[in-house]
């Protein structure tokens, strides 16, 4: 019988290897064979890191956890957390992996709330672009490393929105011995492909996976699992094709989802590279062009990784807070002191060219008139938007600055919508544009309970910058308030 595992509790000290000591801050996750901890470094005290725990168990399986842990030790890769030490206390007995400590919100919380608990595909591809970067660079290693739990909980975009990171910040898991791989095997219904029930894994495992992923995002609904699907009669496939619940989904990308998906593992792409390569060829054209998050992928070689992560956040959720009265109208009148001296060097220009009026009469006139129901809008009077742009945008309360992606733009006249992504949160954005070249948008986030307004002006050359600020459900100003900045990436 298991004996009953005791977690640490906060302000216990955990002592490393070569002097180094951790405090216990707060417990990430509790399993069945360890725990994750966050924790800060007693030396350093601005350095927090994620401890992994393994309690007692076996000598192989101490061994094994110590192994996996030499070996992710050698990874350096900009999408995967590092790991800094493993250390075993023999009379405890547990054994202990440091690590990266992630800041941001995982992709599964970030989905249920978009509309319809789900993302567009230019988003759900840009998002997952780096983790499949990580994943080559996994199953490259000598042996290949397969992570077998990729699933939309284990992707976070970071408080940066610099880009998503890979983790697993679960539980401690059981490990499975096997020689294609030295790392831990979990299993995750809907996610987990059918030789993981079996033990028997390989990369093409993690392809299964990245496919249940990209279908989750794709059509809100989690895959039915694996072992369900392989024991129904043959040609009742359980799973439902995405375009049925999404018809936006082109046909060509249903198909190259459900072949990653195939149950048996020699139907499959041979690699994640070659899934994505397909999943970019079939793709609408504009996927390619989207910056940061899915530029450079599979250059050949692939690149040595040598930034490394500050250490970071539990993933959770980043909430935007009101202020204190008297730092709200500090702020904004920082802010506004800001656009004045934008205004005044160029920063925020009008658009010289823009028409000065949003109406024209039908038939022409030698005297003035006044606008009547003869006249109508003229679509050409209003400046026209490019589909992509990607900036930066900053918060002036937190201090923190992240890019802005705007994505899958489309308008008809003075009406704008696309796909928002910065301040750690990705939704859905609505607004307008003037002839004058005044922009506004807003993206409802946390399900409604909050509203980002953006509002900003057509520069010369075609950037647009400006100020927003955040409302509650009321519609009043929370306090929380930055500025923005972006440029067009391309007509799509």
């Amino acid at each position: 019988m298991q004996e009953e595992q005791v977690t640490l509790t906060g302000g216990v000290v955990v002592r490393g290897n070569q002097g180094a000591s951790y405090v216990v801050e707060t417990l990430l996750g509790k399993g069945g064979f360890g725990a994750v901890y966050v924790v800060r470094d007693r030396r350093v005290k601005s350095q927090r890191f994620a401890l992994k725990e393994l309690i007692g168990q076996d000598k192989l399986d101490r061994e094994c956890f110590l192994f996996e842990g030499e070996l992710l030790k050698r990874l350096d890769h900009p999408a995967l957390p590092h790991v800094y030490s493993v250390f075993e206390r023999k009379k405890l007995p547990r054994v202990y992996m440091l690590m990266d400590y992630i800041q941001g919100r995982n992709l599964n919380d970030l989905r249920k709330e978009q509309p319809k608990q789900r993302f567009a595909l230019p988003v759900a591809l840009a998002l997952l672009a780096p983790i499949v970067n990580a994943l080559d660079y996994l199953h490259n290693q000598d042996p290949p490393i397969v992570h077998r739990d990729i699933k939309p909980g284990n992707i976070i975009v970071t408080v940066d929105a610099n880009e998503t990171m890979l983790v697993d910040f679960g539980t401690a898991k059981e490990y499975n011995s096997e020689a294609t791989t030295s790392v831990v095997r979990q299993v995750t219904t809907g996610y987990a492909a059918p030789e993981q029930y079996m033990g028997g894994t390989d990369p093409r495992t993690d392809i299964y996976g990245l496919g249940a992923t990209l279908y989750t995002l794709l059509s809100g609904q989690t895959p039915p699992d694996a072992l369900v699907r392989a024991t129904r009669s043959q040609g009742c496939d359980p799973l439902q094709s995405a375009n049925l619940v999404l018809p936006a989904v082109p046909l060509s990308i249903v198909e190259i989802i459900r072949r990653a998906m195939s149950l048996s593992s020699d139907d499959r792409y041979e690699t994640v590279k070659e899934f994505w390569q397909q999943l970019q060829s079939h793709a609408p054209q504009q996927q390619e062009q989207i910056p940061a998050l899915s530029s450079s992928l599979f250059s050949q070689p692939l690149p040595a990784q040598s930034r490394k992560k500050e250490s970071a956040a539990t993933v959770q959720r980043r909430r935007l807070v009101p202020r204190l009265k008297k730092r709200v109208v500090l702020l904004l009148a920082l802010l506004a002191l800001f656009l004045t001296a934008g205004t005044g060097t160029g920063l925020l220009l009008r658009a010289a060219s823009a028409p000065s009026t949003a109406l024209r009469t039908v038939a022409p006139s030698k005297s003035p008139v006044k606008p009547s129901a003869t006249l109508i809008r003229d679509a050409s009077i209003y400046p026209p938007l490019a589909a992509l742009y990607s900036g930066t945008v900053g918060d002036l309360m937190t201090q923190e600055r992240t890019n802005l992606l705007l994505t899958d733009i489309k308008q008809s006249q003075e009406n704008i919508h696309g796909s928002f992504l910065g301040l750690g949160l990705v939704g859905l954005f609505n607004g307008t544009v003037t002839p004058s070249g005044r922009v506004t948008f807003s993206v409802n986030i946390y399900t409604g309970e909050m509203t980002l307004v953006f509002e900003g002006y057509i520069k010369i050359g075609g950037d647009i910058a400006g100020s927003f600020a955040v409302l509650d459900r009321q519609g009043q100003r929370t306090g929380e308030a930055g500025i923005w900045n972006v440029a067009s990436s391309g007509s799509l």
